[in-house]
């Protein structure tokens, strides 16, 4: 009776071993899965996202100016020049030049000449659109004339006895035609040298007060008074 129990329970203790195992095995809180198709693969890992590029705020006064394009005297319409010579539209005196188109320009000048207070206009078609070109050009001219008083032009040392020679100069108009070169460079500097002729328009402006010319005489206040030839230069800067 004894060796029938202890063979009872032998065998159940190694029963009890055996189903363990496949126990121990599978884990304590693990059940076999019935699906086999491969594990997910995990998700992409998301790109940085790209920064925005940075907006530079310039200060108006450092902002690029305009490259100007064109002929130089398109980009550099306004001229300020001094002229000086003889019968200019000025005298000695400023000219103001717009230049209306690189063909065209447009001259005003007042100053003061041998016949008084002038003023003057003047139209010049260059015949270029190069730093350098050749013109040719047609104005008018307006003069004040030397007042009411005569002025005497005596020669002290001719003979005493001679009548004293005397003319008052009046006020006068005037046709100027002139040719010329105009130059203006890349900075502005300019040029405007101009030869032609000037020709009384209105009454001859001298009137001989007492006193007879001589020959040299006539010559001189033809040359000083009357019409004759243009010669002049004018310096200055154009403006952009």
């Amino acid at each position: 009776m004894n060796l029938r129990v202890r063979c009872l329970a032998v065998s159940a203790a190694a029963a009890c071993a055996f189903s363990a195992q496949p126990a121990r095995a599978q884990g304590t809180d693990t059940l076999p899965t019935l699906d086999d198709s491969p594990p997910a693969a995990p998700p992409p890992t998301p790109e940085p996202p790209t920064p925005a590029p940075p907006v530079v705020v310039l200060d108006p006064s450092q902002k690029p100016g305009r490259v100007p394009t064109g002929p130089l005297r398109a980009q550099r319409r306004l001229v300020l020049t001094g002229e000086v010579g003889w019968n200019g539209i000025a005298g000695f005196g400023p000219n103001l030049t717009y230049r209306v188109h690189p063909n065209l320009s447009l001259d005003v000048g007042a100053g003061l000449s041998l016949v008084g207070w002038k003023v003057g206009l003047r139209a010049r078609y260059l015949l270029l659109k190069g730093p350098v070109t050749p013109f040719i050009g047609v104005g008018v001219m307006t003069a004040s004339g030397l007042g009411t008083d005569p002025i005497d032009l005596s020669d002290k040392n001719d003979d005493t006895s001679r009548e004293p020679l005397q003319v008052k100069v009046h006020a006068s108009n005037w046709l100027q035609s002139v040719v010329g070169i105009d130059w203006v460079s890349a900075r502005g500097f300019t040029i405007i040298g101009s030869a032609g002729w000037a020709q009384v328009l209105s009454d001859d402006p001298v009137e001989i007060t007492s006193g007879t010319p001589t020959h040299d005489e006539k010559q001189a206040l033809n040359a000083l008074f009357r019409s004759n030839i243009v010669v002049t230069i004018a310096l200055g800067y154009s403006f952009r």
